[in-house]
Parts: structure tokens; sequence; C-alpha cells
């Protein structure tokens, strides 16, 4: 049984090669971090899942130590960079995206020489502009956690003024996305990079930008569960996952392939040229602040009763 957060034609490609190599059956839910961790803890005294895929690292160290993992070293894990891992081997890194800002190139956004994350929380863009809901977004959750550390008790103002200068929500990236699509909106506040890569190849007035002040990686651990069912298949899977074939699959998704000597797809490389910094995060103390942070979120500007400003029609 596997749980994974998507994209779902990945996990999916990856499940149907791995039941014809070894004859076996996989039964899998393909969700959100929040709806694959909700289901988690509905299950917590009935297990269900042997293998669970995040989007989320600090989704994977939260199980970690609640005791709820067994550690395996996956074969092939050597071809990887070893900080993608967590060092006592309980979680393991598939790959990776960077969390940055979508925009329509056909909006004002779009003509920008730079863009950096303030610019979207500020008079006149936010009244243009959804964030997906950090609650339910394994990846939008993570870099909220990463900007906090690095705005401290700026955050809070910040994301108020951006709430009442019209920031809106969506349910996840994939909602936010179609926004932008449709032209509701004009930009992406943190939203993952591989979905809006995979959009542009259909639709090319959407743009994938990495803020000058640096964008945030998430990567997207795989774990077993201490009460696996099927331990040994639960290995074997995890074993395939780091396989050349499932990594090719996984950079053919424009995520990050954890293994080297995997390219990247051509739309990645050509949306990086000159790569963005990568946003410090501090693993320890964003675990420790992450529920706490994702509460007075939710409570404080996602659905908090703020005056908003009239939201100015799309061009």
């Amino acid at each position: 049984m596997v749980y994974s957060a998507g994209p779902r034609p990945l996990i999916e490609h990856i499940v149907e090669a791995f039941e014809a190599r070894h004859d076996v059956r996989v039964d899998l839910f393909a969700a959100t971090t929040g709806q694959v961790m909700a289901k988690l803890e509905a299950e917590r005294y009935r297990n269900r899942a042997d293998v669970v895929i995040f989007a989320s690292e600090l989704a994977a160290e939260a199980l970690k130590r609640d005791g709820r993992l067994r550690p395996y070293r996956p074969s092939g894990v050597e071809q990887t960079d070893a900080d993608w891992h967590d060092p006592d081997g309980y979680f393991h890194a598939t790959a990776a995206a960077l969390v940055g800002v979508a925009v329509r190139k056909d909006r004002p956004l779009g003509d920008a020489a730079s863009i950096d994350w303030p610019d979207l929380m500020r008079a006149p863009h936010a009244a243009r502009t959804v964030m997906p809901s950090p609650s339910r977004s394994g990846a939008t959750g993570d870099f909220l956690v990463n900007f906090a550390q690095l705005q401290g008790d700026e955050l809070w103002p910040a994301f108020v003024d951006a709430r009442t200068d019209g920031l809106d929500f969506a349910a996840a990236n994939s909602q936010a996305i179609g926004g932008l699509v449709t032209g509701a909106y004009d930009a992406i506040l943190g939203v993952v990079d591989y979905l809006v890569l995979r959009q542009q190849v259909r639709n090319p007035e959407v743009e994938m930008r990495y803020p000058t002040s640096g964008a945030a990686m998430v990567r997207r651990p795989i774990v077993i569960l201490d009460e696996a069912h099927a331990p040994g298949l639960a290995e074997a899977f995890i074993d395939f996952y780091f396989s050349e074939f499932a990594q090719e699959a996984v950079a053919e998704q424009h995520l990050i392939p954890a293994r080297e000597g995997i390219a990247n797809s051509p739309e990645r490389q050509a949306a990086y040229e000159g790569m963005p910094p990568i946003l410090a995060l501090d693993r320890s103390q964003a675990l420790a602040a992450q529920n706490r942070l994702l509460r007075q979120f939710q409570l404080r500007v996602e659905r908090a009763e703020i005056p908003r400003a009239v939201r100015s029609p799309a061009p």
C-alpha cells in the first residue's frame, strides 16, 4: 500500500512499472500532503500504508520523531547527495522542487526584469495574487516555515497587509495555477515550480520566476512505516524509486531528480538559467515551529476577517 503526494501521473507510472517488474499488486492513495497526513493520523492505531511519499521534508521528520518510521538504506542511494537524506536513514529524498512565483507574461509583473517576494505582497499586485494554502500544500507549507525563519516577526504584518490589499488563497497549487491560466490572477505567491513548468508547455503565457532574494527548495522524501505489513516489498519499491528508470520519470515531470547523472527537463533548465539562491532552512527549528505557525497563519491571515481592498478587474 503506497500513499503519495502528487504528481499523480508520476506515481501511477512508477507503480505500474513496479507491478509489472515484481508481479505484485500495489494499492495507491494519491492526494495532497495535507490529505495524506490526515489519512495517516486517522489510521494511526490501525495502519494500512507500507510506503509514503511526501512533498514535505518536515512531514517525514515529524513521523520520524513520533517513532513511526523504520530505517532503510536504499540500493542506489550512494548515487545521490547525502545532504538530501535523513542522516539516520529514516527517510530519503527521491526528488526536489523549488518554490517561487508564477506570473502571466501578459500582465504587469510579466514585464518585470526581476521579482522578489515583497513585490507580490504589496499593492497593487497583491490584489491580483493568489497563494496555495500552506495547510494543504506540503511544498507551500515548507516554504512558509522557511520564509518565517527569514522574516522573523516581520512575517505577520507583511501577510496581514497583503491580505488587506487583496491576496487570495487557493486550496492547493493546482487550483492556484488554474486561476492563473484562466486570467483570474496575475501571479501566484509560493508556488511549487514543477507544476508551473508542466503548465507552460500548454500555456506559454504562464511563466515560472524565482525571487532575487532566494527560492525555497522542497524535497520529496520516501519512507517505510514502522508497522508496514509488507516490509520486504516496501524496501523493493524504494529501491525501484532510485533506479534510473524511476529517476528519469521524475525528471520528465520537471522535478529535480535525486540521482546524479539524470538530466533535468529542458523546461527546468530553461527556467533557471542563473540558478537562484536557495533560502537556508534549519530543519530542527522549522519542525518545532511548523504546527504552531501553520495554525496561526490560518487564524491570523488565511481565514481571518480582514477588511480587504476591492480587487481591480483583469485587464
